[in-house]
């Protein structure tokens, strides 16, 4: 009597190892895409130099006419020199962070392409997040660094009050990478709901920007809108940083702030698994 043995597929599973080089090459990939298009970001040099020096004049101007009038030279805590490098500081920590991770989600899912995008082997949030570390990685080498070069010494930019400000500095804007990546990735989910969210990205451009504190320090804020800040993610993306870097939060506070650019990193990515998988399920594909 001949028994029948049947054969069973054990589950498909990607190894530790795997997945780390996995991750690792798609931060190459994207390094070497963005490498491709790299004049875009020598023109974004001069850009983000013009916005620095249109702030460098503007806080002259305010700080000369307080002045006059025989007022504090102290505006929002902060002086005249401290503005300037508030500012300067600011746009050259946005150069690093910046990404356009919500304007490819909602192309994909206008175009169609994200139906291939579901059946891949991995998470695509997980994903995105490591392609904008390798965009991240282009912009530090090619973009935020010549931005140093030029501003720095142009506007004559002062450095933190202690070296070890440079190091905490850095490390809070890449948090601020993680939060800011997060909250696109948010954005970017309401197109399974509304198909097309030009409107809310070109609103989204100027409302972070202000939001999180490159255009105006919070300090300049009534302290009602300061309070209500304090619940909410955008002052981990900029003001938190810069803070850091102008030695405005040392001891405690640093760690402070610290620990709370790490809690909402966290939470906007748990928060970013939730969204994504009630998202998906308004996946509509026509055709075949």
């Amino acid at each position: 009597m001949n028994r029948v043995v049947e054969n069973q597929l054990a589950p498909w599973r990607r190894g530790t190892l795997a997945t780390y080089k996995l991750h690792g090459n798609f931060i190459r990939l994207a390094f070497l895409k963005f490498l491709a298009y790299r004049l875009r970001y020598y023109t974004g040099v001069v850009t983000y130099t013009i916005y620095v020096a249109g702030f460098y004049y503007l806080y002259n101007a305010l700080f000369a006419s307080r002045l006059e009038d025989g007022s504090s030279d102290l505006i929002g805590g902060l002086t005249l020199d401290e503005m300037i490098t508030y500012v300067a500081i600011s746009w050259i920590g946005r150069s690093f962070y910046f990404n356009n991770i919500a304007r490819e989600i909602s192309g994909q899912i206008r175009e169609g392409q994200i139906a291939m995008q579901l059946i891949k082997p991995y998470n695509i949030q997980t994903v995105m997040m490591f392609e904008v570390v390798g965009e991240s990685a282009f912009r530090l080498l090619m973009f935020t660094l010549p931005i140093m070069l030029v501003v720095v010494p142009l506007f004559g930019i002062n450095g933190p009050p202690d070296s070890a400000l440079y190091v905490w500095s850095f490390i809070s804007f890449c948090l601020a990478l993680v939060i800011y990546t997060q909250l696109n990735f948010l954005l970017g989910c309401m197109a399974f709901f509304t198909q097309n969210i030009q409107g809310v990205l070109r609103a989204k451009m100027v409302a972070l920007d202000f939001l999180t504190g490159v255009i105006v320090p919070f300090t300049f804020f009534p302290e009602s809108i300061q309070k209500m800040m304090n619940w909410l993610p955008f002052q981990s993306i900029s003001y938190i940083p810069v803070t850091i870097y102008l030695g405005k939060r040392t001891g405690p506070d640093l760690w402070q702030g610290l620990v709370l650019q790490l809690a909402w990193a966290v939470g906007l990515y748990l928060l970013g698994r939730l969204i994504w998988s009630l998202s998906v399920r308004h996946v509509i594909v026509q055709g075949g």
